[in-house]
């Protein structure tokens, strides 16, 4: 079996896809790898195909050109300009497809969250979460505005995925000397009909009382790999998607599972981290949850 020694990003020069190259070259160099740079013509057939199809009209098999040998040197000269080994890769059709199969073989993934133009943000939204469900390796979604010293954020919920978003967002912020802190959100359901016996402020309490215990255990240990990390845990009643898009504010990295907990059986890619994708401020890592 072949050690992975490469982050792949997806680039197209957009000013996303320059501060994902950016994140990758830093990263690398403090993970000792190597940084091979993908760009993908898009393929425009597969965005308006099945609807010229029902609607009768003749599919037109499009690509929208750039000057690919340019912008791909253009990224090559920046990363061996770091000192970071690169290697470069082109390819035509879709760009999901592309990042999936590039993932096999990748340390991580990184893309940027938009790309040029209207079209190709909206092509990239989809893209974004189809990679983030279906990568082999931890995918990051970088943007150009998003802060850069402010604590990393672990999205935590208990689930089996939570220590190994705890010991990936810790990693980072070891290697980077940055603070962690560990976000667990949780919500009371509400069922109709039945009515409690403890008062809503009781059950709260009850809840974010069992809540900080998952949490310590999800962190049991990892303080005491990691001493040079200061740690901070918030636990708080709420919805996690917004609390954690509000944490991408301050955030210089927001890590998440694919799926946690609450995710329905099937779910590549839970709704948290789905409006985290669609929503978020800052760069977020995404780690998939592979089912047992």
């Amino acid at each position: 079996m072949t050690t992975s020694t490469q982050i792949v990003v997806g680039y197209d020069a957009s000013p996303d896809a320059r501060a994902a190259l950016a994140w990758a070259i830093r990263e690398a160099a403090s993970r000792h790898l190597g940084i091979r740079v993908l760009y993908c013509e898009p393929d425009i057939v597969a965005w308006d195909g099945a609807t010229a199809t029902m609607s009768g009209a003749p599919v037109l098999a499009t690509t929208v050109r750039h000057d690919t040998t340019g912008m791909v040197a253009e990224a090559a000269a920046l990363v061996a300009g770091a000192g970071v080994p690169v290697e470069t890769v082109t390819s035509s059709g879709s760009i999901a497809s592309s990042l999936v199969e590039q993932s096999r073989t990748a340390v991580m993934i990184v893309i940027g969250s938009r790309g040029h133009g209207a079209l190709s943000s909206a092509i990239l939204g989809s893209t974004v979460a189809h990679v983030a469900s279906h990568a082999h390796c931890p995918v990051v979604v970088a943007q150009a505005d998003g802060p850069k010293d402010g604590p990393v954020v672990a999205g935590v919920d208990g689930s089996a995925g939570s220590e190994r978003v705890v010991g990936w967002a810790i990693d980072y912020a070891s290697r980077h000397g940055l603070a962690l802190e560990v976000l667990h959100a949780f919500a009371i359901p509400v069922y109709p009909g039945v009515v409690p016996y403890v008062p809503p402020e009781g059950i709260t309490a009850a809840t974010s009382s069992f809540e900080s215990r998952v949490t310590a255990e999800v962190l049991a240990g990892v303080r005491e790999s990691y001493p040079d990390v200061e740690v901070s845990t918030r636990v708080q009643h709420g919805r996690p998607g917004p609390l954690l898009v509000e944490a991408t504010e301050r955030a210089s990295l927001t890590v998440v599972g694919s799926r946690g907990r609450g995710a329905f059986m099937g779910m590549l890619l839970g709704s948290t981290s789905q409006s985290l994708l669609q929503h978020a401020k800052g760069s977020v890592s995404v780690l998939r949850t592979h089912k047992p």
